[in-house]
């Protein structure tokens, strides 16, 4: 018998067992989705996983009801516990459906609608805590990812028309909001500065802002030449990955692969590598993501680089004259590569491959690449 069908046995024991408590048999099965979303990422089997978050995004919205009715019946501190347990790990479902905007172009959030408005605390104060400013900060990027992919499934050749100057304005108030108020409390609390999973989540935290005020700055008529202004903010973000990656590494204390089911560096190297066309900073890109074995949900940064290399060899070889592209200038619009996916086959008889798709900027047509 697989482990698989062992797992799902323990599970139906359990429910079983325990099935005189609605809030207990919630949590449980909860805990399970979510064990299962960890698992399949782990294994490489994203599809799989994306339908477990469903299945748990589903449950999630309807767990206040079922417990506010089954506290009614249950002795309250016997399911303070199970409670405690359905509150965190919602909040992680709700987080992963969030950051699948990182990797589903055409995914929406169930809580991006709930949060459509929502209150940052008055910008002369600051943060509770560094979850209060990863949640907001969390929403914010998925707004702004959701803009992007939306302009660029509206218009994939040709202008891209800008987005509403209203809603634009609104996302970087709100960025420019929560940036002083993650700043204050970073400066209330000096442990940010000597506990070093703290230091590694406060740089992600800066690096995640800055990529996301790059993507809403860029995101309008001007398309992949716009990303050129923002080199400096590109650097900005080529020095808060290192500390991020440097921090991760003396954190887990060694190079070794490491996996979790939430998105974090990897996505933000992959942006800067896929829009910055400074061939300096691209190449520190490469050398980080190729440093140490990381994955992140779908993300894993050694297939991402070697994705970023083929995007590189294209645009600064797009001459065709034998010639490399020494600067982004030198990189034209036609040659610049907008949208990418990808897909890595990994496992059967035959060797690992990597199957790739992507789109020009201003040009018509789809192509596709398999690299082995």
């Amino acid at each position: 018998m697989s482990p698989l069908l062992h797992y799902n046995r323990a599970i139906q024991l359990l429910l079983s067992r325990e099935s005189g408590d609605g809030t207990e048999t919630i949590a449980i099965t909860l805990l399970v989705c979510y064990l299962f979303i960890c698992f399949d990422h782990a294994a490489g089997n994203y599809v799989r996983a994306v339908k477990h978050l469903r299945g748990g995004v589903e449950l999630s919205r309807n767990i206040d009801k079922a417990m506010l009715h089954n506290s009614t019946y249950n002795d309250a501190e016997s399911t303070t516990g199970a409670h405690t347990l359905v509150r965190q790990v919602t909040r992680q479902i709700r987080r992963l459906d969030m950051q699948a905007v990182m990797f589903l172009v055409d995914w929406t959030p169930v809580d991006i609608q709930e949060t459509f408005v929502f209150q940052l605390p008055p910008s002369d104060s600051a943060f509770r805590s560094l979850d209060q400013a990863a949640d907001h900060l969390q929403i914010l990027i998925t707004r702004v990812m959701r803009l992007c992919n939306t302009g660029q499934q509206l218009s994939p050749v040709g202008e891209m028309p800008p987005p509403p100057s209203s809603l634009k304005g609104t996302l970087l108030g709100q960025l420019a909001t929560w940036s002083r108020l993650f700043e204050n409390m970073v400066q209330q609390d000096t442990s940010h500065g000597t506990d070093l999973e703290t230091y590694r989540l406060v740089s992600l935290m800066r690096l995640q802002h800055t990529i996301a005020w790059i993507l809403l700055g860029t995101c309008g008529p001007g398309r992949e030449m716009d990303y050129d202004d923002f080199l400096p903010q590109f650097e900005q973000c080529l020095a808060l990955a290192s500390e991020v990656a440097a921090a991760h590494e003396r954190y887990s204390g060694s190079l070794k692969p490491t996996s979790t089911p939430e998105t974090g560096i990897v996505p933000a190297l992959y942006i800067i590598g896929a829009k910055c066309r400074d061939p300096i900073v691209r190449r520190e890109i490469l050398c980080i993501l190729r440093r140490q074995p990381i994955r992140e949900a779908v993300w894993d940064s050694i297939v991402t680089a070697r994705v970023l290399e083929r995007i590189i060899e294209i645009e600064e070889g797009g001459s065709g004259k034998g010639e490399r592209a020494q600067g982004m200038e030198q990189v034209a619009a036609c040659q610049r590569i907008e949208a990418v996916s990808w897909i890595h086959v990994v496992g059967g008889q035959s060797a690992a491959k990597l199957d790739i798709t992507y789109t020009f900027c201003t040009r018509e047509g789809t192509h596709t690449e398999s690299l082995l």
